[in-house]
């Protein structure tokens, strides 16, 4: 039996305010809450992520019902997730609490495509 790991298609970081002020400074545009949590830095095309909703810069605060405090704490929680079964994710988006449902996918298949792909770009079989 080859395990599964869940996958959502996002980049996430653990957001303090010094980090989310210095953002704000060099990129306005951004408006990063200046707070303590999980922030999304990018939504992968194609992915379950962006079929159910989640965008750039939103602050995740829950995954399925459980509080997170940091992007290694998010990942456990999506990584043991189970495959195509949905998943209620609370987050944060200017100022207001959102849940969304997104269905994870199995990671193992994406990595063998990447792989596939590098080897590809090396001229290699």
């Amino acid at each position: 039996i080859t395990p599964t790991h869940g996958y959502i298609g996002v980049d996430m970081t653990t957001m303090t305010p010094a980090l989310a002020k210095y953002i704000n400074k060099v990129s306005p545009a951004a408006a990063v809450p200046e707070r303590d949590g999980v922030m999304i830095e990018k939504v992968f095309k194609n992915s379950p992520a962006k079929e159910g909703g989640l965008k750039k810069f939103d602050f995740v605060l829950e995954i399925d019902a459980k509080r997170v405090f940091n992007a290694d704490a998010a990942h456990v929680i999506l990584d043991r997730a189970t495959i195509g079964q949905e998943l209620s994710i609370k987050v944060l988006r200017d100022g207001t609490e959102i849940t969304l449902q997104v269905k994870p996918e199995d990671l193992s298949p994406r990595l063998k495509q990447l792989r596939q792909e590098r080897l590809k770009r090396k001229g290699k079989n």
